[in-house]
């Protein structure tokens, strides 16, 4: 998610840059100075949503039934606020890049939450996460 983002605003830096050097103007003009201002405020946006995402672990437990009459098995997000892990009402995959992958996280009583997982967080059970995502597809 951070190199993507990294690679976003270099590339909409290099564009700017090439319409600063190949507009020809002697001056600056006012439209370059309200594109660089726009570019410079994406940047903060973007870094500010970066270091506010959420960073935890997803687990899923066969054993425990989110409420009475639901079949078996909940997903919990544990997060460092909360070790102990928040029942969730739903997990949807929205992009899988095989390696990385873009979930919607649902609590019972807030809204939804969107998180990236990384292979790279735990290679060992990467298989199995996508799989049962997969497999929980309505």
């Amino acid at each position: 998610y951070g190199v993507l983002l990294v690679l976003l605003g270099m590339l909409g830096g290099l564009v700017l840059g090439l319409w600063f050097v190949l507009d020809g103007a002697p001056a600056v003009s006012t439209a370059g100075v309200a594109g660089g201002l726009l570019w410079l405020t994406w940047v903060c946006f973007v870094w500010r949503a970066w270091r506010r995402s959420p960073v935890g672990q997803l687990r899923w437990r066969g054993s425990e039934r989110p409420s009475l009459g639901a079949s078996p098995g909940a997903w919990r997000w544990h997060s460092g606020s909360c070790p102990e892990g928040v029942l969730l009402r739903r997990v949807a995959l929205a992009v899988d890049w095989q390696s990385v992958a873009l979930l919607r996280l649902q609590p019972p009583e807030a809204p939804a939450c969107w998180v990236w997982v990384e292979r790279t967080r735990n290679p060992a059970l990467w298989n199995d996460l996508r799989r049962a995502l997969v497999a929980a597809r309505p």
